[in-house]
């Protein structure tokens, strides 16, 4: 029997900080900014809902048999290709964030044969460890979606101490100081 490491202990943090980054751009957003698409045409709460059930289908079919498609997961409301733009469905959006997360930590929480082959939603394959990249990769790139979105909306630029000269638009007066920075800092 091949040994399996601790590989799943890198799997659990990769996706426990992936999740972490997303939920840190949405957890605490008001409806109004929820519903902001920034000048384009998908708002924060249809980034969450894409991203999160996207996040479902990954673990459904790296989990499951049989695995649940796009149009088989437990959509909140059974809306799957709308929305209710209500407090009520972002908590239920929440909810469903909170479920993915639980659901993939649950299920790399123990040694897990990451080289061990899993179908994919589009009818290919590939190794655990890949499905595991892909899932806290799709989540972290809709958290860099959002934070846009979010930085646009509220004017922010730079954490104050980070700024560079990285292109000719000045920063002076967008700068947000970070919940670990200190006042003094």
């Amino acid at each position: 029997m091949r040994s399996m490491g601790e590989g799943h202990l890198l799997a659990r943090a990769v996706l426990g900080e992936a999740f972490t980054v997303f939920d840190d751009n949405v957890r605490r957003l008001t409806l109004e900014e929820f519903l902001d698409a920034g000048g384009g045409y998908r708002s924060i709460l249809g980034l969450t809902k894409h991203t999160v059930g996207w996040t479902h289908v990954y673990h459904s079919y790296a989990f499951e048999q049989p695995p649940r498609s796009w149009e088989e997961i437990d959509w909140p409301r059974g809306l799957r290709e709308t929305i209710d733009a209500s407090d009520e469905y972002v908590g239920e959006m929440l909810a469903w964030l909170d479920a993915a997360r639980d659901a993939w930590l649950r299920d790399v929480a123990e040694p897990l044969d990451l080289a061990s082959v899993r179908p994919l939603h589009w009818g290919d394959s590939a190794p655990m460890r890949d499905i595991v990249a892909m899932a806290a990769g799709h989540l972290t790139y809709h958290a860099g979606e959002i934070n846009e979105i979010l930085a646009i909306r509220r004017g922010e630029a730079f954490e104050i101490g980070e700024e560079v000269e990285e292109n000719h638009i000045a920063t002076e007066g967008h700068r947000v100081r970070p919940a670990w920075m200190d006042e003094e800092a």
